[in-house]
């Protein structure tokens, strides 16, 4: 994706110096170009009630003089004015902002004169972006940092889940999750890129919106790491529309054991479509197994377990002899076979099996044998295999 210029586009909307006034002394230079947009996760999540710690945001109700930040600059205060909003909608109001903020000048309180000017319900929704650059740009990935394309790129980055939410004002449309993504890229070469991204958004159904809003969520709180990693539930639930099927757990899990290979989308679509033909009962559990395919551990052991469902009698060793028979050169097949050994052995020695795999998984052989002969043999994972051995 092509580079966004945010604030620039911002200030574009109103032009530069068409904040008067409220703009204060910053002349609307010196604003600099953003880093990629991306929405898989890595964005803010902070929570509009917090706002009252936003960058400037005054409160509505105070009297015009003073407030926390700082002096307040003169104007009406939104409670007591009662003409019609100067900035109606919460872009203009962020193309205000951008002019008063620049990444190169963001103080406290830079944003109060455009607050005075919006409606309230406008300056409400604003907060929320407001925190997001206060909290997570401003006092978190930029703290301390002289770099004004810091705060530019974070916002670009971090808070445009949050701008997309603000601009579109509460409308909905009927398009669904899993076509956001796509709209939001084609917004990269977009001369409005703020408007476009807030039409893909405004677009969504009011379920799609919901979707996209636990997603965004989630990975906020897992602290802006990968997005499938994290969230896998809420990133196949946005793709795939909701959509449900009949394939079980397990069959899940084979499904899924094909979908390594071509490019991110290629790969991305097969699992969308594993995931969309499974039940719901079974994509809560194919979710929990997935984190186990990347770096989070943590109950890995107890998901397996769940969506394989091991009901045989197989043991540790003969489940393994198992696995290593599983040569099919149809991936589909060789994944079934090898979920079909779990299957086959009972749940306490199939817990031996995982309890040895996560083990290997920390040696890092990646397929190589002598490496992985040494994990067991006189390496970290020695007691383990055996455990596995044992009767």
């Amino acid at each position: 994706m092509k580079q966004w210029a945010i604030w620039m586009a911002a200030v574009a909307m109103v032009g530069v110096g068409a904040c008067g006034t409220d703009a204060g002394t910053d002349s609307g230079t010196g604003y600099t170009q953003l880093g990629d947009v991306t929405l898989d996760g890595t964005l803010g999540s902070d929570d509009a009630s917090t706002a009252g710690d936003t960058v400037g945001l005054t409160d509505a109700t105070d009297s015009g003089s003073t407030d926390a930040t700082g002096p307040e600059t003169v104007g009406t205060d939104v409670s007591t004015d009662t003409g019609p909003a100067k900035y109606p909608d919460c872009l203009s109001l962020i193309g205000c902002v951008a002019q008063g903020c620049s990444p190169a000048n963001w103080a406290a309180g830079c944003d109060a004169t455009c607050l005075t000017g919006a409606s309230p319900a406008v300056a409400s929704a604003y907060a929320t972006v407001a925190t997001c650059i206060q909290n997570t740009c401003r006092d978190g990935l930029c703290q301390g940092s002289s770099d004004p394309k810091c705060i530019g790129d974070c916002i670009g980055q971090k808070c445009i889940s949050k701008i997309a939410v603000c601009g579109a004002g509460g409308k909905t449309g009927t398009a669904k999750c899993g076509g956001f993504l796509t709209c939001e890229q084609a917004c990269g070469t977009s001369s409005d890129p703020l408007s476009c991204i807030t039409g893909c958004y405004s677009n969504l159904s009011a379920t799609a919106q919901s979707q996209y809003a636990a997603l965004d969520a989630c990975i906020s709180a897992a602290g802006g790491s990968d997005a499938f990693g994290s969230c896998p539930e809420q990133v196949l639930t946005c793709l795939a529309d909701g959509t449900s099927g009949a394939k079980t757990c397990i069959e899940a899990l084979s499904c899924a054991g094909t979908c390594g290979t071509g490019t991110d989308a290629q790969k991305a679509a097969c699992m969308t479509g594993c995931w969309s033909q499974t039940t719901a009962a079974g994509q809560t559990g194919f979710a929990a197994a997935l984190k186990c395919m990347g770096t989070n551990k943590a109950g890995c052991v107890d998901a397996m377990l769940t969506c394989t469902d091991p009901t045989g009698s197989a043991t540790c060793t003969g489940t393994l002899t198992c696995a290593q028979g599983c040569q099919q050169t149809d991936p589909q097949a060789k994944s079934t076979c090898y979920y079909g050994c779990l299957h086959s052995a009972s749940k306490a020695e199939a817990k031996k099996v995982l309890d040895l795999q996560v083990c290997m998984d920390g040696c890092k052989c990646n397929g190589d044998k002598t490496c992985e002969n040494t994990c067991v043999t006189t390496g970290p994972c020695k007691a383990v295999l055996a455990t596995c051995q044992a009767p």
